[in-house]
């Protein structure tokens, strides 16, 4: 499974939020991707969640570099 690990806005200047990191005395989480396809344009939605699932802040229809990471899930049954 593949996570979001930062996103880099590629504007002038560049702003980037990655896990672990802060933004306004917060500790970003989470990455998410809440867009979505239409049939005639993409609408491209980023949330930056903090611990508590709260919005840090939404990044809308900007131009972005998504580095992912991949993580392992493990079955619960597995020994």
């Amino acid at each position: 499974m593949q996570v979001i690990q930062s996103i880099t806005i590629a504007t002038i200047p560049t702003f980037v939020f990655a896990v672990g990191g802060e933004h306004n005395d917060r500790e970003i989480i989470e990455i998410k991707q809440v867009g979505a396809v239409y049939e005639d344009h993409v609408h491209s939605e980023f949330f930056v969640l903090d611990g508590e699932g709260e919005l840090i802040v939404s990044i809308e229809n900007a131009p972005v570099i998504v580095e992912y990471r991949q993580i392992v899930e493990h079955d619960e049954n597995e020994k």
